[in-house]
């Protein structure tokens, strides 16, 4: 018997009763469908001991991490700004340790928000400028450049007035000169004069060590 044929021989009622069931059934499908899990917080996510942690050098020129003192044990050998090298979860530990300045300064920045957040890094990384930040003002080319050199710490601060100084020498087309001027004045660092001159900023050491 079809079920056409089985509504036929319903009464009103019974009819109607059908119809207020079949439509609570199909709202409640559609409310299933349209459920919205709540998100996930990665950084809440536990980290194993075996795990490899990204991190990334903001540096323009070498850096070392060792997983001792005097650049004994594990040695991390990064070349170049934005490169980026996984490491063991204990080494990175062990590095923290041995290179605390280096981790305050921002000379590494390490990628995984869940490592951040178990080591309570996270008022630390508030104050240092991501490589994305970082490029951003290098652009030199609005004033923002010049709102986030000031939100730089020191130690980067002096980072990104190094590699503008390369950047003018090599391509002074690609910034704005009043843009740099600003910069200069707030870093107290003539740019152009350095980049024409040709000297680098001292005293800065061409590979970091501690």
């Amino acid at each position: 018997m079809t079920l056409s044929k089985e509504n036929k021989s319903l009464t009103d009622g019974e009819r109607e009763e059908l119809e207020q069931l079949r439509a609570r059934y199909n709202r409640e499908a559609k409310e299933e469908i349209n459920v919205v899990e709540e998100p996930v917080d990665y950084a809440e996510q536990p980290i194993r001991q075996d795990e490899y942690i990204p991190v990334m050098s903001l540096l323009p020129y070498n850096l070392n991490l060792s997983t001792k003192e005097g650049g004994q044990g594990s040695i991390k050998k990064f070349t170049k700004f934005g490169e980026v090298k996984k490491i063991l979860f204990k080494d990175l530990v062990d590095i923290m340790e041995v290179h605390p300045t280096f981790m305050e300064s921002g000379y590494f920045y390490i990628l995984d928000p869940r490592f951040i957040r178990q080591m309570g890094l996270d008022e630390m990384y508030s104050k240092i400028l991501t490589k994305e930040k970082m490029e951003l003002m290098l652009e030199a080319n609005s004033e923002q450049a010049v709102t986030l050199y000031k939100s730089a710490n020191p130690s980067q601060q002096e980072v990104l007035i190094q590699i503008l100084i390369e950047k003018v020498r090599n391509d002074p087309d690609s910034v704005n000169l009043n843009i740099i001027d600003k910069l200069s004045r707030a870093s107290g660092v003539n740019i152009q004069e350095r980049a024409e001159a040709g000297k680098p900023l001292p005293p800065e050491e061409e590979t970091k060590e501690e």
